[in-house]
């Protein structure tokens, strides 16, 4: 009985850094997973709910309430450093997901390296790129309105960082304008947001578990350079631009001091 209690809260706090990592820019719930040990049996989990229900909401309820606990208080930090050092944190988690980039490259590679593969990152910047067209083209690069159609979407993007090793989708959220009214809402506890935001992350979620495990089976190369220019192109997106002297010596210790955290996070995980 001991045991089984420890192995709820330790699933609890690890689906809490699961759930962080997915709303914070340059973190892949995906990857922490992965380095976990946890990611393939909360996949296999997934896909099998409708076969083994009861088994499966059993092993996946502590991540989901984990998960949901690390939205909402790193929500909170989050909101306070947007509003007060929005620049500052920007060029950190820029140096935090571009850190990740030598990790994502050895994952592609590891069955030997082929030109091919460039295509796969031509097609990732040309999906960022068609998500700027798309953004320009309802809004006119404006904030896009926090509806729950667009809630739903939220959690849809969001459910693509916590599926997809390497993935951060929360620069994606920065884009659209959807980031900071969805933090609101998460420190507000605001229940409608975060059934609509919910049902966007499940419904997304499962589809994605089955698209990835096909992908990244079958095609592992093209998946993993595709992601990589997925990820060049929404930091090129969302970069806030140079600024005076000494902020932007301030800053740029800011990225490279990001970019060292996540490279130290990919060798600690390559340990395990």
């Amino acid at each position: 009985m001991e045991n089984d209690r420890s192995k709820f809260w330790l699933a609890v706090v690890q689906g809490a850094i699961i759930g962080a990592s997915g709303i914070i820019p340059g973190a892949s719930g995906g990857v922490l997973a992965v380095s976990m040990g946890i990611y393939r049996p909360i996949v296999d989990a997934i896909l099998a709910i409708f076969k083994s229900f009861k088994k499966s909401v059993c092993f996946l309820l502590p991540y989901g309430i984990g998960c949901l606990l690390g939205l909402m208080l790193t929500a909170r930090g989050l909101e306070y450093l947007l509003l007060r050092y929005e620049s500052a944190l920007m060029y950190g988690l820029m140096g935090m997901v571009l850190g990740g980039v030598p990790d994502l490259i050895r994952d592609a590679n590891a069955n030997g390296f082929h030109k091919r593969y460039l295509l796969g990152t031509l097609l990732g910047l040309l999906l960022a790129l068609a998500m700027a067209f798309m953004d320009r083209a309802f809004t006119g690069g404006g904030a896009w309105p926090f509806t729950p159609p667009t809630i739903i979407l939220a959690g849809a993007i969001l459910a693509v960082g916590i599926v997809i090793p390497g993935v951060s989708t929360s620069f994606i959220l920065m884009f659209l304008g959807l980031y900071e009214p969805l933090l609101s809402a998460l420190n507000r506890l605001d229940i409608s947001v975060l059934l609509y935001l919910g049902l966007g992350l499940a419904a997304a979620g499962l589809l994605l578990l089955l698209f990835v495990r096909r992908m990244f089976n079958r095609h592992q190369g093209y998946a993993y350079y595709c992601v990589l220019g997925f990820l060049l192109g929404t930091v090129a997106l969302i970069f806030p631009g140079f600024y005076p002297f000494p902020a932007q010596l301030l800053y740029l210790l800011l990225f490279l001091a990001g970019m060292a955290i996540t490279l130290l996070m990919g060798r600690l995980s390559q340990r395990r």
